[in-house]
């Protein structure tokens, strides 16, 4: 009886670190993504700004409507 319960026990010690390894991994899927996902967006944050800036530098005036600098 008591070799019984060891093994039940240790089945569901087994069972438990599988599904944790695969939770992990899924967590570790989703963060990469949203990683990826944050520096694109943060490149592309980048980018706008330095359009922006470069049209107020160069004497412009930016039009946020069609996100095109209107010189003067």
């Amino acid at each position: 009886m008591r070799a019984r319960l060891i093994l039940i026990g240790l089945a569901a010690m087994a069972i438990f670190a599988v599904a944790a390894s695969i939770y992990g991994l899924g967590r570790e899927s989703v963060e990469a993504e949203i990683n990826q996902l944050n520096q694109e967006a943060g490149d592309a944050a980048d980018q706008a700004s330095s359009v922006f800036e470069r049209c107020i530098d160069g004497g412009g005036v930016f039009d946020f409507a069609t996100g095109q600098c209107r010189g003067r």
